[in-house]
Order: structure tokens, then C-alpha cells, then sequence
């Protein structure tokens, strides 16, 4: 999955290159977003879970994952907005689907179209655990922050291609089984995509 979701990114980041170059001399197209904008996007992410009675090292597990943004810029360098991100791992204990809703800040340091993002907001975990013989579902629900940065390949006046990268943290308290305890859950999630950045 891991080969599979790199070659998608490239061959992407290879079909808009010519265009991003012939319209990098066109002063009247903005070099990141301005006003409203949005994105979509597919990332890869690395999860490791951890709980209060947990081994310090756990297996980390690979996912796909996408997202969704939308936001305003604020001025020439700040722009706030609000983002969606999903992702599913998968391993011996169960299944899992998580989800982050943060409301976040996105920097953009200089003229280029470079920018850092920090992020605050509610993180939802729903897992399928197999405790036993038995299968159990279980939602939760907590907080997460997360920090990344990106970068705006500029495609035309409304359309760039933007490689990210990011870290997320959730924490959801306590998992309750019939069986079993799992006491204060949390995650590390690293990704790695690409989205479409429309403005």
C-alpha cells in the first residue's frame, strides 16, 4: 500500500509540474490561497496506539487516510479554517476508525507558498476489539491537537497541488469492554499526502 500510494503522489506532483512552471512568471496568480478557499486530500499515516497499562513499545500500524479543509486567509500570511481527517488502521487487536475535527491556524513564514499549521479540536475513536472469542464495538470520544506544514505547488489562478505532512495526537480516556479495561487511549498519527488546494 505503502509503494502503491507513493507512485499515486509522484505521478501526480509529474502532471501539473509543466503548468505550475508556465505559470510561475504570472504575477496576477496568487502563490497560496487568498479569500476562501479548500482542499481534499489522500495521505498515508503511521499510527501507534498507547494506554496506561500498555508495553512503552507498540507496533506501529500503516493506513490510508484522506481529509478535507476549508478556510479563509486573514491578511497576507495567517489563514484560519476548520479540517476533517479520517483514517483506518488495522492490526491483531481489532479494527479502527478514527477521526480528528480540528479547528486550525495555518503560517505562512515568507512570500513563498510554504506554511506551517497547528491545530486544536475533538478526536472520535470507533473500534471493533476481539477480546476472547468475542467481537466488541466500542466509541469513544476526545481531544486532539495536531501540527503540520504543506506546501502549494500553484497550478493556475484557483488550483495548486499541495505535498503535506503532519502529526497527530488524540487521547479518548478509557475503552470498556465485557472483559476488559483499557485505560487512557491515545495515539500518535504521522502522515504524508497530497491534496488538491482550491482558491
Amino acid at each position: 500500500m505503502r509503494r502503491i500510494f507513493a507512485m499515486a503522489v509522484f505521478a501526480a506532483l509529474l502532471s501539473v509540474w509543466p503548468a505550475a512552471a508556465q505559470d510561475a512568471g504570472n504575477a496576477s496568480a496568487p502563490g497560496r490561497p487568498q479569500g476562501w478557499w479548500g482542499s481534499v486530500g489522500a495521505d498515508f499515516s503511521a499510527i501507534r496506539f498507547a494506554c496506561q497499562d500498555c508495553a512503552d513499545e507498540q507496533p506501529v500500524y500503516e493506513s490510508a487516510a484522506g481529509q478535507v479543509a476549508f478556510g479563509k486567509t486573514i491578511g497576507t500570511k495567517v489563514a484560519f479554517g476548520a479540517e476533517v481527517s479520517i483514517a483506518t488502521p488495522s492490526g491483531p487487536p481489532g479494527r479502527a476508525v478514527i477521526t480528528a475535527v480540528t479547528g486550525s491556524a495555518r503560517w505562512y513564514p515568507s512570500s513563498s507558498p510554504l506554511y506551517v499549521k497547528f491545530g486544536v479540536g475533538m478526536a472520535r475513536g470507533r473500534s471493533s476489539l476481539v477480546s476472547g472469542a468475542a467481537l466488541y464495538q466500542t466509541i469513544r470520544n476526545g481531544v486532539v491537537i495536531d501540527f503540520g506544514a504543506g506546501y502549494d505547488i500553484r497550478v493556475s489562478k484557483s488550483l495548486a497541488i499541495t505535498p503535506m505532512a503532519g502529526w497527530y495526537m488524540g487521547a479518548i480516556g478509557d475503552i470498556i469492554t465485557p472483559t476488559a479495561v483499557i485505560r487512557n487511549v491515545s495515539w500518535n498519527n504521522w502522515t504524508f499526502g497530497v491534496s488538491l488546494t482550491i482558491f
